[in-house]
C-alpha cells in the first residue's frame, strides 16, 4: 500500500510539473527579477495591418504585432512593425492610452523596415486602456488604418 502512495504522488506531481501548476517556493518568488515576473504574468496579444494603396498586393501592407501583460503595478508592452512595401515612405504606429483625464497620444514611432520597442505605463496614474494605430505614407500624408481597442 506505501508504494502505491508514492507512484500516485509520484504520478500527480509529474502532472502538476507538465501542466505548470506547481507553485514557487517563496525565497525564489521574493527574489526574482523582472523577467521572473513576466514569465509569471500572462502574455495578451494584438496585431494590426495598414491599408494597401492602387498597385500593391495585400502582402506588402504594414504590419504591427505586439503583447502586453501587467506586473507590479505597471502594464508593459513589446511592440515590433514591419515595413513591408519598400515605397520609401515610412510607416508609423502611434500608441493611445486612456486614463481619467481622457485620450492621450503617448508613443509613435517609425520604421522604414523592422523595429521593437518596450515601454510600460504605471497603473497609478489611472492608465485603464490603449489603442493602437498603424499609417504608411509620407510627414503630410498618412494612410491610417483602424485602431486596435483594449480596455481594463
Amino acid at each position: 500500500m506505501l508504494k502505491l502512495r508514492h507512484v500516485l504522488a509520484g504520478t500527480v506531481l509529474a502532472g502538476a510539473l507538465a501542466a505548470g501548476v506547481v507553485a514557487v517556493p517563496a525565497q525564489a518568488a521574493t527574489a526574482g527579477s523582472a523577467s521572473a515576473a513576466q514569465v509569471q504574468s500572462t502574455k495578451h496579444w494584438f496585431e494590426g495591418y495598414s491599408s494597401f494603396g492602387r498597385g500593391e498586393h495585400r502582402n506588402e501592407r504594414s504590419y504591427y504585432k505586439g503583447y502586453w501583460y501587467f506586473s507590479d503595478g505597471r502594464y508593459h508592452f513589446d511592440l515590433n512593425a514591419w515595413d513591408r512595401d519598400r515605397d520609401r515612405e515610412s510607416t508609423y504606429v502611434e500608441f493611445w492610452y486612456h486614463d481619467d483625464r481622457g485620450w492621450h497620444l503617448g508613443r509613435r514611432f517609425s520604421t522604414r523596415g523592422h523595429d521593437e520597442w518596450k515601454f510600460s505605463y504605471s497603473r497609478k496614474g489611472g492608465f485603464d486602456g490603449f489603442r493602437v494605430r498603424i499609417g504608411e505614407g509620407g510627414s503630410r500624408d498618412l494612410d491610417w488604418n483602424k485602431y486596435y481597442n483594449r480596455s481594463f
